[in-house]
């Protein structure tokens, strides 16, 4: 069992709406089998990771896994604003190719991502971005556990962390950790414009440095390096100096559920179904792991 003085964090990556429906699938299985991961200490969300550590933390997800499983109607999806017309995979990668090969470090990188994504983001509604994701959530106040929602300032391309402790309003946080480039404008905080936060990394699990345990939910196998900020192979490989480490990463089945455009709003049902036929998968490892 778990002992008082061991602390524990959940480390939840981006996905686009398909890792939302998988994450929840994995977790709401995980907690039908008794594994209470929201005792968890702290909760990283990152992008899709953030709509699924708010639902984690206020308790709901069981009621998220049945949105998730219903079939909505073909013009709606989880912002709003249809199958985004508007969005390309294929240019959003070619920004992203563009932004890695330019000079300067990772912020600079970032903030090449940054200048794009406001050109991008111009004639998109933010405050209906932000209302929808304010009416997603069950609560309009942080939880009372330790939540913390990445971002990315499009200006300069720093790193931003927000919980409860930062003056930000709970639904703007998680939209911006959200507004992937092109398909959803920058947020702003505080006057000041921020972006997806998986635009340094798609996990951003090296926040959870310090935690003895530490478990990772990644919707996709990451590279070993990036100009743009740590991997999570490289923040596991840090980390495991120090803490017990749990990955677990969409499989097969997932990925082909996520299909290629992981913002379609299709993409909920097969993938939250996915999620929970892994998640069953894992049951035993993770009880062990977690001290169930």
């Amino acid at each position: 069992m778990t002992t008082t003085s061991e602390t524990r964090a959940v480390v939840l990556g981006g996905g686009g709406v398909a890792g939302i429906a998988w994450q929840i699938g994995v977790l709401a299985t995980l907690l039908e089998h008794g594994i209470e991961l929201n005792d968890a200490d702290l909760v990283v969300g990152t992008s899709a990771g953030s709509v699924v550590g708010a639902s984690l933390r206020f308790g709901v997800l069981r009621e998220a896994l049945v949105a998730q499983l219903q079939q909505n109607e073909p013009e709606e999806n989880a912002a709003g604003q249809g199958e985004l017309p508007h969005f390309s995979v294929e240019e959003f990668m070619n920004m992203m190719g563009t932004a890695a090969r330019g000079s300067g470090g990772e912020q600079e990188a970032r903030a090449r991502i940054g200048r794009a994504a406001l050109a991008a983001g111009e004639g998109l509604s933010e405050t209906r971005w932000v209302d929808t994701i304010r009416s997603l959530l069950p609560a309009p106040s942080w939880p009372s556990g330790l939540l913390q929602v990445t971002a990315v300032n499009a200006d300069d391309g720093a790193f931003r962390v927000f919980d409860a402790s930062s003056g930000a309003e709970l639904a703007q946080a998680i939209a911006a950790s959200c507004s992937v480039p092109g398909a959803w404008p920058p947020v702003r905080i505080g006057g000041v414009p921020y972006m997806d936060g998986g635009m340094r990394s798609a996990s951003n699990a090296d926040l959870a440095a310090g935690y003895d345990k530490v478990l990772v939910l990644s919707c996709a196998p990451e590279a070993p390096d990036s100009p743009f900020g740590p991997t999570l192979p490289q923040a596991l490989k840090r980390l495991s100096g120090s803490a017990d480490t749990f990955l677990l990463e969409a499989d097969a089945v997932s990925l082909s559920a996520f299909g290629t455009n992981l913002l379609l709003s299709s993409t909920r049902r097969p993938s939250a179904l996915a999620g929970q036929e892994q998640g069953a998968g894992v049951v035993d490892a993770v009880k062990v792991f977690w001290g169930v």
